[in-house]
């Protein structure tokens, strides 16, 4: 029975792989599912009176799902029955998904260009096929404007499309906001005429959209939204627009309200649309309208907070004055870093100026100088050849007698000494000089790093919300605080955090404070950070991440050593940010300990004021190179946790190898570089992956073997129950034992990911 067991037993590797693949497969008929109901429900669109193309731009953009596009116009038509009105759309789609199938590499990159033209010319050819059957000059005509704007909305989409893949969120300004714009405008218009229901779906939405974007912008939101919607519906049908040309004012009102909170904001809205409808008149889509009005009000006022925040994370919208001084300051910093570039450029030009032109003297330019000036048969030695025969026997290795008939050859032997000692010197001192030069452009390119990081942690802060501002300051007020000052803002990553300063010292119940502001800010937070200074304390509230993350750590004495050469720290910048410092002093004792000990203080002083880990790799490797002694160096091995992004970075310089341990398979992470201190530029071998629940990333110094490390993943894997303190005791005490004679210090860390099951404050 054993036997049959094994044999049906499955191999780990098999199972990662399957568990790849079925992932891989559910994200592919999603994106199916999305494409065929998006190609479906655009198949009902009109724009002036006529059948839309904007099911053929969404095939287009969808690349390798457009076959699941084209099967959702074929059905949008068969329950229509307007396969004769949409003949175009439908020969459009059907050559789009001809390219994708027969030429995979057409629409993999997604260029927008490319697509657009494409697009362009498919319609543009498709539509005088057609107009040849039926030479009608005004559908002929409106064929062409579709089959324009067709192309230019593809262009927009797959625009924002390329810039969202980046990760970064899209500011809206400039082309980005026009091109944001005009798929707006045309998924509203698409969408007017479907109906569900008594409801126009296009209007909801845009019910939905104009109160959300008055919440997040104010006045200049909903009157931008509101005549965006405006524009749609006029396009969509003008029987339509005469109920919509009012909506802008709706949304300038309840900008008023929405300090107020999401509900007064969606009533307000929601009455000042009802009055502006009931001024327009009566006709027959009065109700209708009213039925839009309230269905998009009732969706933006049961929109969970946490849905609206994700939602609008990805979209930088700067404005406000907090917004604005961040983002003055952050200019500033990238400024001043651009011109110690700059500067560090022009050094190095004039280094390298002044070492070519650099005084190249030779000794027997340095012994003429000397010898022949003022001799009065100077002249005589330069045309009979004797000069030339002096010098060249000067910078020969001189064995032979000094060439005779100089009148001067008694003074030849002090000079010549004095002149070696001279070359000596001055060689010396060149390169006194370059490394020096060298120093000074590494520490502006250091500088430089610093300016652009800071500039990079300003940026970070996407939006300052002053109704939460005010609301935390209103809170701490209330709890009998007196001057105080508050600043909610949101990251890049969409987590909110706050800022509290007040006068004087904190003396209150941190849990039952943190309880009541995370009922202000309707988000859950992380027990606060605090600081004092100058009878100031300041109060850091973090949003809890969705990542949870558990260390451990194991230490052992090198069996040659007094104390360890390996200094671990583990570091929390914020409470989605954590840090885990390694660092191996090269050699033994109290030396190397006291390299590595630097190291790892340094760098965790540098990283919690907001610098990158290459940053603080470059200031190390700095401050390694001016130290007294001949070498001191150092192996560098950090660890960045993003626990709301869910992403590892790992830095390392001349470190071991770490690992990364997922459902029982370790992925070596190796390291090329060299420590720091040896070389004036040591640039670090960096990584990055993505964390998921049960990983396991262990990071050892270069005592511990290998091969025991490469094992510890299936012992994770095998024994999921073990905390990280019990996980890096196991590793770390089976290094022990398989560790060679003499041994090396032993620092073993381990740090397990998991999902936070509740992230509510206890």
């Amino acid at each position: 029975m054993e036997k049959l067991k094994e044999k049906l037993r499955i191999p780990k590797e098999e199972i990662s792989n399957i568990r790849a693949a079925t992932s891989k497969g559910r994200a592919y008929a999603l994106r199916c599912i999305i494409s065929a109901l998006v190609c479906f429900l655009a198949g009902f669109g009109k724009m002036i009176g006529f059948p839309s193309f904007m099911n053929v731009a969404a095939c287009a953009v969808s690349g390798r799902m457009s076959w699941a596009g084209l099967i959702g116009a074929a059905v949008s038509c068969t329950v229509q029955r307007s396969f004769a009105a949409q003949s175009v759309q439908l020969g459009a789609m059907l050559v789009i998904t001809s390219l994708n199938i027969f030429f995979p590499d057409w629409s993999k990159s997604g260029d927008p260009i490319r697509l657009s033209l494409t697009t362009a010319a498919v319609t543009l050819t498709t539509s005088c096929m057609v107009s040849a059957v039926n030479p009608d000059s005004f559908t002929v005509s409106m064929r062409i404007i579709s089959s324009l704007l067709c192309s230019c909305t593809v262009y927009a989409a797959a625009y924002i499309a390329e810039r969202s893949r980046s990760g970064e969120p899209l500011r809206v300004q400039g082309l980005t906001a026009v091109y944001l714009s005009m798929i707006y405008i045309v998924t509203v218009c698409t969408l007017c005429l479907v109906k569900i229901g008594p409801f126009s779906l296009g209007r909801v939405i845009a019910c939905a959209a104009i109160p959300a974007a008055a919440k997040k912008r104010r006045a200049a939101g909903g009157a931008v939204m509101g005549a965006l919607t405006a524009v749609s519906v006029t396009m969509c049908s003008a029987s339509l627009a005469v109920n919509t040309m009012l909506l802008a004012a709706a949304g300038l009102i309840c900008s008023v309200f929405c300090e107020l909170g999401r509900i007064p904001a969606a009533l307000s809205f929601m009455l000042s649309a009802a009055a502006a409808l009931a001024t327009a008149g009566l006709n027959g889509d009065t109700f209708n309208m009213l039925a839009d009005i309230i269905a998009g009000t009732a969706l933006f006022a049961a929109m969970p907070s946490r849905l609206f925040a994700r939602l609008t994370s990805h979209f930088m919208i700067l404005g406000s004055a907090a917004d604005s001084a961040g983002q003055t300051a952050s200019s500033r910093l990238t400024f001043a870093a651009m011109t110690i570039s700059d500067i560090r450029r022009k050094l190095t030009l004039v280094s390298d100026t002044v070492e070519s032109r650099a005084d190249k003297l030779t000794l027997s330019d340095r012994v003429m100088s000397q010898l022949c000036p003022g001799c009065r048969l100077y002249d005589e030695c330069r045309k009979n050849g004797c000069a030339s025969r002096l010098a060249k026997w000067i910078d020969s290795a001189p064995s032979k007698p000094a060439v005779s008939g100089c009148i001067r050859a008694h003074m030849l032997p002090q000079i010549m000494e004095q002149s070696r000692k001279t070359q000596l010197d001055d060689r010396a001192e060149a390169l006194r000089l370059k490394e020096l030069r060298a120093l000074l452009r590494e520490q502006l390119g250091a500088m430089t790093d610093i300016l652009n990081d800071l500039s990079c942690r300003l940026s970070r802060r996407r939006e300052t919300d002053p109704r939460l501002s005010s609301a935390a300051k209103s809170y701490f007020e209330r709890c009998g605080y007196r001057g105080v000052r508050a600043c909610v803002y949101t990251d890049e990553s969409g987590s909110r955090h706050a800022e509290i300063y007040l006068s004087g010292e904190y003396g209150g119940e941190t849990l039952t404070l943190t309880a009541g502001l995370c009922r202000v800010l309707e988000c859950d937070l992380e027990l606060p950070g605090m600081t004092s200074a100058s009878s100031i304390t300041k109060l850091e509230f973090d949003e809890i991440p969705p990542l949870s993350v558990d260390f451990g750590s194991y230490s052992a004495l090198g069996t040659a050593s007094s104390c360890s050469g390996d200094t671990l720290v583990f570091a929390d910048v914020s409470a989605g940010e954590k840090y885990v410092l390694l660092s191996d002093g090269m050699g033994t004792g109290k030396r190397a300990r006291l390299d590595s000990e630097l190291s790892v203080n340094l760098a965790a002083r540098l990283l919690r004021t907001g610098l990158s880990m290459s940053t603080a790799q470059r200031v190390i490797n700095s401050v390694m190179q001016v130290k007294e002694w001949e070498e001191s160096f150092a192996t560098l091995d950090f660890l960045r946790l993003d626990l709301f992004s869910g992403r590892a970075e790992f830095l390392k310089s001349g470190a071991a190898p770490a690992y990364l341990c997922r459902d029982g398979n370790a992925v070596r992470i190796n390291c090329d570089s060299f420590p720091a201190g040896i070389l004036p530029a040591c640039d670090p071998d960096v990584y990055a992956c993505k964390l998921f629940d049960g990983d396991i990333l262990i990071l050892a110094s270069d005592g511990a073997p290998e091969e025991v490390l490469s094992e510890a993943a299936a012992d994770a894997y095998e024994f999921p129950s073990l905390t990280a303190e019990q996980l890096a005791l196991k590793i770390g005490s089976s290094c022990s034992r398989h560790s060679s004679q003499p041994a090396d210090d032993i620092t073993v860390a381990a740090v397990k990911i998991s999902i936070r099951s509740d992230r509510s404050l206890s």
